[in-house]
């Protein structure tokens, strides 16, 4: 540095620096606070922290200023309306025996957007303030990787769907799982990596090996994000079974629309559940899909089939389009951390503008979105059967007919009540236990 350059205050920071064994700059930035208010008292003084705040590493956003008070604040509020939205639909399915659990998923998403654009405008009032700093950052990055995989879970059940022999695999569901525990992974890796040099002095192999973890993670991420359109294309590009058409599915028929404003009978998932006391072996294990009035495999028929024209182009169109946007706030945060610049050297990429388009403007549409379009409805599985419904043992089981099975047929095999065939004879259809039913999404 020359000596026109070589200002009062560099010298100082380069005292502090060999004083702390000369580590990485950009590292152990909530020490160099604690030192200078050591050292100066409670106010640093603006030019210091211009300085130190010029070698920190950018990030996507760059770091708040006053300016980013009023878009915080703005999306903090969307995001608080958009969890009221989701827990008010969630309050009324439930009081109508309509779980949707993946709606409580939504909810926390909001919840922690609420608190990343929160701490961003505590952070913004105080930029020395590391631990805010560190910790908005981190729920600014979470709520992306979450609602990827909530939408993997519905895709997984658009998957079911069209594919209810392999979706109900052990194989299948043990891959799944695998994926979910990978990105586990890939989260502890990221809030780490991240963090670390914020918080310690680093030396500057031991940062380069910090910043080569950080860009595996985003290209992770982006993998990640496109995990929902691969299984879609999968559930489309190849056609269903001749076992898939033969496998009985269970539909919750009771559900009769997709309107943003229609909510199901109280209790009706209930007493669709009781009619499988009369029903036979292959209908109480019946592999539990989505509902549609189009569909490739054997229905398990309710005692009503009065409802719209339920198909899911709308529903696969959602997903699409809330994986390209999410897909989208991947990509620019990947190039931010691949350019590894520091904030003095910041591209119009780290423009503050990007970060809110991305992680609040477009994610807030994927939420109306959601909404408007009942994915509580569309994407409903229902329950599991009670357990003494699913123990009931009945001759459909059995090769050898009884006789009281014998007699039923001879009458009309059928119930006087509801007009129901319930005979499904085993040799023709294939018996599959409906695997997932182990698992609550």
């Amino acid at each position: 540095m020359s000596d026109q350059n070589y200002t009062a205050i560099h010298g100082l920071m380069e005292l502090l620096r060999y004083q702390n064994n000369a580590p990485a700059d950009g590292t152990g930035i909530n020490l160099l606070v604690k030192q200078a208010h050591n050292l100066l008292g409670p106010n640093i003084p603006d030019v210091m922290i211009d300085y130190t705040l010029g070698y920190q590493i950018n990030l996507f956003g760059n770091y708040p200023t006053k300016t980013d008070i009023v878009p915080s604040a703005i999306f903090t509020a969307v995001f608080g309306i958009i969890a009221i939205a989701h827990l008010f639909v969630f309050i009324m399915n439930t009081s109508r025996g309509h779980y949707f659990y993946i709606s409580l998923g939504w909810i926390f998403y909001c919840i922690m957007r609420i608190i990343g654009f929160a701490m961003r405008i505590a952070w913004a009032n105080d930029i020395t303030n590391t631990q805010v700093g560190i910790g908005g950052e981190v729920f600014l990055i979470l709520p992306s990787i979450l609602i990827v995989s909530l939408n993997l879970i519905l895709a997984q059940r658009i998957f079911t769907w069209r594919h209810p022999v392999g979706g109900s695999r052990k194989l299948f569901w043990g891959f799944m799982f695998t994926i979910y525990a990978v990105v586990i992974g890939v989260i502890v890796m990221t809030i780490i990596f991240s963090a670390v040099p914020y918080i310690y002095f680093l030396s500057e192999a031991r940062y380069k090996c910090y910043q080569k973890a950080v860009e595996a993670s985003a290209i992770l991420i982006i993998l990640y994000s496109l995990t929902s359109m691969s299984l879609l294309s999968l559930a489309y590009f190849f056609k269903p079974t001749k076992k898939d058409e033969n496998l009985y599915t269970y539909q919750p028929w009771w559900i009769e629309s997709f309107s943003p404003f229609y909510y199901v009978k109280k209790n009706a998932a209930i007493d669709a559940a009781e009619t499988f006391m009369k029903r036979n072996h292959n209908h109480r294990h019946a592999i539990r899909v989505i509902a549609a009035t189009h569909h490739h495999s054997n229905m398990v028929e309710g005692l009503s089939n009065q409802r719209g024209d339920l198909k899911h182009n709308y529903s696969l169109g959602l997903l699409l389009v809330s994986t390209l946007f999410i897909f989208v706030g991947a990509i620019c945060r990947a190039i931010v951390v691949f350019q590894g610049n520091y904030k003095k050297d910041s591209s119009a990429m780290c423009n503050p503008i990007a970060m809110y388009i991305c992680w609040g403007a477009l994610e807030a549409i994927i939420h109306v979105l959601y909404l408007v379009g009942r994915v509580d409805l569309r994407f409903y599985r229902p329950d599991k059967l009670p357990k003494k419904v699913r123990s009931i043992i009945t001759a459909e089981q059995s090769l050898n007919v009884s006789d009281v099975e014998s007699e039923s047929e001879e009458y009309d095999g059928t119930d006087s009540e509801t007009n129901v065939d319930f005979r499904a004879p085993v040799s023709e259809k294939p018996v599959i236990r409906d695997n997932e039913s182990e698992f609550r999404f």
